[in-house]
């Protein structure tokens, strides 16, 4: 048993100073406040006073770190599950993107399918993968939607190549990001919506009348808000009106300061509370690594100054960790730690459907917590019960 005690624990309810969380195998079995929570005689006790004791964070759209996408190889991908853990994230959908830096043919897609497949069966530390999260390939080709996609990766939706990707990922393909106005895209949201995957407007110029009926058929998230999307115009609110009035459609958002300014976050927060709302990393290969100059295909990618982005082009995802968009929530756009916390962890959970579990602290819920410093960096990471990651030494 292990007894995580003298922080502050976030719960869905309050903060708890001091609280205790009791941990029993891989499951939570007790959180509360320190003097109501009797730890047995023997239970490991982690003193983390004057830190914060969080649930897990859920990255629902992060494409890799470290130098290296997910599903380059098996080897390297169960790496990175290990390493996105020293960032706070306990649960993950490793997303495949049509920017990756070579062209993608539907049997290179399944491919990558395949790997992704194989580290979640095989991997045994580190965050824990719930499934995959396909960002295209069938997304809008028009600039300036496209970002920073290769239009060689770009297709229609098609049901057949959906239902490849499913039978590849043996059922585990949990969220798919595409353009609903795309010819075939409807019933796509519609075969999707049917099997449980969670379909979500992406790299799109959707009208407002084109987004809604793909609500009617099926759609109920909208990819990095924003981004990727046409600006809201008075007379032709497009898919950014029906994301900020549609109280079906939930939102991600990245949070690094780089992507979307405060003010925006802010009109985002008003027009969609803070529980339709779940934070995203969108990290990418630079992610973790010093800033410079990175070779990716035929472009080049300049990471500084915490962003990266094409020489030449648009913002190449974030480099942001979960745990600093938490922070820059709180400091730059005023929400409070709690709220914060729960767009990084019980929203993302409710997205993708795995609220009994995950994303919370709560007894009976899977015991995924992230221990954060006074500075609001990652000290310790817990998945399902097993330490991943602890700092060590000062700093």
């Amino acid at each position: 048993m292990i007894a995580i005690q003298g922080g502050c624990v976030v719960t869905p309810y309050e903060s708890i100073i001091p609280g205790t969380v009791l941990i029993e195998g891989d499951g939570i079995i007790a959180v509360g406040r320190g003097d109501h929570i009797p730890v047995p005689a023997g239970a490991d006790i982690v003193d983390v006073a004057g830190m914060v004791v969080a649930p897990g964070f859920v990255d629902t759209h992060v494409h890799g770190r470290d130098g290296v996408y997910f599903g380059e190889d098996e080897e390297t991908t169960a790496r990175l599950f290990r390493s996105i853990a020293s960032t706070g994230v306990t649960s993950l959908l490793p997303t495949m993107s049509p920017l990756l830096p070579e062209q993608r043919t539907p049997e290179a897609i399944l491919d990558w399918i395949r790997v992704i497949r194989r580290a979640m069966l095989h991997a045994t530390e580190g965050a824990e993968v719930l499934g995959i999260h396909m960002e295209g390939p069938w997304l809008s080709r028009t600039d300036p939607t496209r970002g920073a996609q290769l239009a060689a990766n770009l297709r229609l939706p098609s049901i057949d190549e959906l239902h490849r990707m499913v039978d590849v990922s043996e059922g585990t393909v949990r969220k798919i990001s595409l353009a609903p106005e795309l010819d075939g895209a409807l019933e796509v949201i519609r075969e999707m919506d049917r099997l449980g995957i969670v379909p979500c407007a992406a790299h799109s110029t959707a009208t407002y009348e084109q987004t809604m009926e793909a609500v009617e058929a099926g759609l109920s998230c909208a990819t990095h808000v924003y981004n990727g999307m046409l600006p809201l115009h008075h007379r032709a609110p497009g898919l950014l009106g029906a994301v900020l009035t549609c109280n079906r459609i939930d939102a991600e958002l990245i949070a690094d300061g780089q992507h979307v300014s405060p003010v925006a976050m802010q009109i985002l927060l008003r027009c969609k509370g803070p529980d339709r709302i779940h934070l995203v990393t969108d990290n990418l290969p630079w992610a973790g690594l010093p800033d410079g100059t990175y070779a990716d295909g035929q472009r080049t990618i300049v990471k500084e100054a915490q962003r990266a982005f094409v020489v030449g082009g648009s913002l190449a995802g974030s480099v942001a960790s979960m745990a600093a968009c938490v922070h820059i929530m709180v400091s730059s756009v005023g929400y409070s730690l709690p709220q914060a916390i729960a767009m990084a962890s019980l929203n993302a959970a409710r997205v993708i459907g795995v609220e009994n579990r995950k994303g919370s602290l709560e007894p009976g819920k899977d015991a995924d917590l992230v221990v954060l410093d006074e500075a609001g960096r990652v000290w310790m990471t817990i998945v399902r019960g097993q330490t991943v990651y602890r700092r060590e030494g000062p700093g």
